[in-house]
């Protein structure tokens, strides 16, 4: 199987206290009053994996206003091998829900967790969701691109990343360590989180793939 299909972006997140900033942001908060700030790390993710030959969707369901069930489908017609998602601590339970959902509608599908709560704790994401990736800190836009390079059968796994050992390929991978969870199921990582990359070699934001007027005007900059 050649995983070629890649979304990075962020399932819709519906709640009362208002919109989730997620992008770019220090300290999480709900605004009442719409504000979406260009996600630089992510856009550098996506704009990666596209100069290395992969099609990329780039789907922010809160930027886009979205609907759960309208995002679904686009996710669904759409059918990546991977996704990228960003998260935080305030909403990781709601994004352990979106795991499951996407799950369901495309049980083949990729999942890597990248952000400031999975870097602090990895093996909770696998305890509570059924991620398949974790990536714990470290240059998280050329590591997302050394799974998807990895499982196409280039190279060993960046340091960093945490998985789930579902298939032969995955158990025989190189790792550093393992741990075993309470249901018995073993978790490998890579090592410590890399930080080896030229930020230099990374590629212009493709700023026309990432919807760049999603985040022109509502931004409170």
């Amino acid at each position: 199987m050649k995983y070629l299909k890649i979304v990075v972006g962020y399932p819709p997140i519906q709640s009362s206290k208002g919109v989730p900033l997620l992008s770019q942001n220090r300290q999480f908060q709900y605004f009442n009053a719409p504000t979406f700030i260009y996600p630089m790390v992510p856009a550098y993710t996506a704009s990666l994996f596209k100069k290395n030959g992969y099609k990329v969707r780039w789907m922010d369901g809160i930027a886009e206003k979205k609907s759960e069930e309208s995002w679904l489908s686009d996710l669904k017609k759409f059918n990546p091998d991977i996704f990228i998602l960003e998260t935080k601590s305030p909403v990781v339970k709601k994004h352990w829900q979106s795991i499951a959902k996407m799950k369901k509608i495309l049980p083949k599908i990729q999942i890597v967790l990248v952000g400031d709560h999975p870097s602090y704790a990895p093996y909770e994401q696998f305890e509570n969701s059924n991620v398949d990736f974790v990536i714990k800190g470290g240059d998280y836009d050329f590591v997302s691109l050394s799974i998807a390079e990895f499982l196409n059968g280039k190279g060993e796994l960046d340091g960093g990343i945490y998985w789930r050992a579902k298939n032969k390929k995955m158990k025989e991978a190189t790792h550093k360590d393992e741990k075993k969870l309470d249901n018995g199921e073993i978790i490998y990582h890579s090592g410590p989180a890399s930080l080896k990359h030229d930020l230099n070699t990374l590629p212009f934001v493709d700023r026309k793939l990432t919807k760049w007027q999603l985040y022109a005007y509502a931004n409170g900059n």
